[in-house]
């Protein structure tokens, strides 16, 4: 299957200024290159891991061997930034990390100029296995720390059946939040369903012109542009 996050970079880059958020971890799943392969005037990475840290060393040596030249580079926390616009932005896996989701979109707003391509893990609205049955409303986001011991269980057996370590669903952890309110960006703080994932970049100035739900049905990824208005109910 094509990465659809490639698939959306690729089809809105082209000759715009692009800023992945959070590409670090894992290295060799940026998106900065994909961008710059596909026709990005300019690229950027944005990460809250502090400089000279490993991870941005091995990023710095994997564009290298990729040929892409001139990356721009800054350390800070998505949820406050107040820097430049891009035209496209690019975020996987931040959103269901950070204990305020909804500031995390609104900072990824600021920083978009046109186009938000946003990945995150999500939950089934119905699950069911040895541990029993877990049921969530379309419009539901599970909050982590918050499970029930019997929640949490079902939940494990789910993520574990796929060979995944979820912290503080899989594994345990500490949940905390430290003197300057910086989240600890190791555990899962929240998993919303894909309709909940659509209505948070509603509410939060995007319109989704586009979404595929992929990865055994466990991720999904939205292509947005940027508005001026949230969601209207009637």
């Amino acid at each position: 299957m094509t990465d659809p996050r490639d698939v959306f970079v690729s089809r809105v880059v082209r000759g715009k200024s692009f800023v992945e958020v959070g590409g670090l971890w894992g290295t060799v799943a940026e998106k900065v290159s994909v961008a710059h392969r596909a026709g990005a005037s300019h690229v950027a990475m944005f990460d809250v891991t502090p400089e000279g840290e490993e991870l941005w060393t091995k990023f710095h040596s994997r564009l290298k061997d990729l040929g892409v030249p001139g990356c721009e580079c800054y350390v800070g926390d998505i949820a406050v930034y107040k820097g430049r616009r891009y035209d496209v932005v690019h975020c996987a896996g931040v959103l269901y990390h950070h204990p305020n989701p909804l500031e995390i979109i609104t900072g990824l707003r600021r920083m978009t100029a046109e186009y938000l391509i946003l990945t995150s893990c999500i939950t089934a609205t119905h699950i069911e296995n040895a541990e029993g049955v877990l049921e969530v409303p379309e419009s539901g986001v599970l909050f982590i720390p918050g499970l029930t011991d019997s929640e949490r269980r079902v939940l494990a057996a789910y993520w574990a059946s796929y060979g995944v370590h979820a912290e503080g669903i899989t594994h345990p952890c500490n949940y905390r939040l430290n003197e300057l309110n910086a989240s600890d960006m190791g555990p899962w703080w929240f998993l919303p369903t894909a309709h909940a994932m659509r209505s948070l970049a509603r509410v939060c100035g995007f319109d989704v012109i586009d979404e595929q739900t992929w990865w055994n049905n466990n991720a999904h990824t939205l292509l947005c542009r940027a508005t001026e208005t949230g969601i209207v109910v009637h």
